[in-house]
């Protein structure tokens, strides 16, 4: 007969059902009862019983304070390798509950990296409210785990052939800057510190999660595929999203990367997708330099190196004095996106919307919106590319015809160089559809040339050598000869 106490943990009054066996089979003794799910009975009832536990367990149960002073490690640590025991035996043994572990609110002080095991929930009360907080600038604070060790396999699970995910939801991620102001002066990063780190893992989503104040990422992918970054708040790290090692189809859509010292930053990797996502003013001073070498460098929206098939659509990118770095990367697309420069006096106006370093081509910015509150000295319409021998293949497409206009305008100074090195083909090249024109080989041209026509309308701008034109006046074709209009027979026409 099931009977209730309370708990010493948490005051609250639990569930105790009788039980004769333990949860990996073996029949019930003292050496099993824990206090925290297996009780001894007293006499005259039930020998053992078990916590009733409706669909999660509590790191409370295991002794976590949440007081932002008792170091809560061990305690939470003892919540998650419980959840790393009973993994194994789901399939033998039914539970009523789910490979679950909540975060009740408060601030959690957490010493060294806290283990979780893969292809279970960890999930907050709340996001501003369930606070796991390190003031250690060396650690991976929460560390996603196979089976129980920081060495991974880069397993697939699956339950009843049904793909099982890692769960992380409902949580503040905080390094030891967190609430500390981004834009004050600080000693060199570690690079250590991270708040999320997922090492040759799959399936793993990351929901409504506040990640703040690591010295190197807030979230490290290292190696890892299948991940989905949801509604989460990256705010005051060095790095927002960090990629390395081939990682591959990270999906973050509904995300803020803001105040990092960069925003996202992805390193041989590919198929990577950012939906509705805000870039913004990342200034934080874990780094120092401005436009230099990208690695050490602050105000950088995303800086893609060796990757390809990234994509960022129905994206904004504002306050940055590099929007974009492509580094050796190719096929990657930009699309129905807005881009703003970092209109601060402080920072310089030498402003990119995209610098394309190395050998990067093959890349699309398409139907995007370019904007400044005074463009004039912080253009948005600006780009450079670092070597015009390799790049090649870049194209921007437009809808509205004075971003084309301005593009063209605003980077004459590349156009020339492109052309006196005798590589105008690897220009980057421009094409407004609804005004018919196109920037190709450093020339602009008309996209379809205007073929039929009087004597007044004949075509006078975006004019090439061996153009053909039928002028209905004359009731003959003709042909620009480089400086004039001539007959097929060579005489003015």
């Amino acid at each position: 007969m099931s009977k209730q106490i309370q708990d010493l943990q948490t005051g609250e009054l639990i569930t105790l059902v009788p039980v004769t066996k333990w949860y990996k089979g073996n029949d019930m003794s003292d050496a099993y009862v824990d206090n925290i799910l297996y009780f001894k009975g007293g006499s005259n009832e039930s020998p053992y019983y078990k916590r009733y536990i409706e669909d999660h367990i509590n790191v409370k149960w295991f002794g976590a304070k949440g007081d932002g002073s008792h170091d809560d490690t061990a305690s939470i640590q003892s919540a998650f390798n419980y959840l790393i025991d009973i993994r194994e035996y789901k399939n033998e043994f039914p539970r009523s509950y789910d490979l679950c572990c909540l975060i009740p609110d408060g601030k959690y002080l957490i010493k060294s990296t806290l283990l979780f095991p893969a292809f279970c929930t960890l999930k907050g009360e709340s996001r501003d409210g369930s606070i796991l907080y390190t003031d250690s600038n060396d650690i991976s604070l929460l560390f996603i785990s196979e089976d129980g060790t920081p060495v991974n396999q880069r397993t697939r699970s699956t339950a009843d052939h049904l793909e099982e995910y890692t769960v992380i939801s409902d949580l503040t991620i905080a390094g030891n800057n967190y609430l500390l102001n981004p834009t004050a002066a600080k000693p060199a990063p570690n690079n250590f510190g991270v708040g999320i780190m997922m090492d040759k893992v799959l399936q793993v989503n990351i929901q409504n999660c506040s990640v703040q104040g690591f010295e190197m990422a807030g979230i490290f992918s290292h190696f890892s595929a299948y991940i989905s970054i949801k509604d989460s708040l990256l705010f005051n790290n060095r790095i927002g999203l960090l990629a390395d090692s081939l990682s591959t189809c990270i999906f973050a859509s509904h995300c803020v990367f803001r105040v990092n010292s960069q925003g996202i930053s992805l390193y041989d990797s590919f198929s990577c997708s950012f939906v509705n996502c805000l870039i913004e003013a990342n200034v934080a001073n874990y780094l120092s330099q401005i436009n230099g070498y990208p690695e050490l460098s602050k105000c950088i929206g995303v800086h893609i190196k060796n990757c390809k098939n990234i994509n960022f659509t129905n994206s904004y990118f504002e306050a940055h004095l590099e929007n974009v770095i492509l580094d050796s990367s190719n096929s990657n697309i930009f699309s129905n996106t807005y881009f703003a420069p970092f209109e601060n006096a402080d920072f310089g106006n030498s402003t990119t919307v995209v610098k394309f370093n190395g050998s990067s081509s093959y890349n699309k910015f398409i139907d995007n919106y370019y904007d400044a509150f005074n463009p004039h000295v912080y253009s948005p319409y600006t780009f450079s590319v670092e070597n015009k021998s390799l790049s090649k293949g870049n194209v921007f497409e437009f809808t509205l015809k004075d971003h084309f206009d301005n593009f063209i305008s605003q980077n004459a100074a590349e156009f020339t160089e492109f052309r006196t090195l005798g590589l105008a083909q690897n220009a980057p090249k421009f094409i407004c559809t609804g005004a018919n024109e196109q920037f190709m080989d450093a020339e602009r041209r008309f996209i379809i040339d205007k073929t039929f026509g009087s004597t007044t309308e004949r075509p006078t701008v975006n004019l090439y050598k061996g153009q053909h034109y039928f002028d209905s006046t004359l009731g003959k074709p003709i042909f620009w000869q480089g400086v004039k209009w001539v007959k097929a027979d060579g005489t003015d026409a």
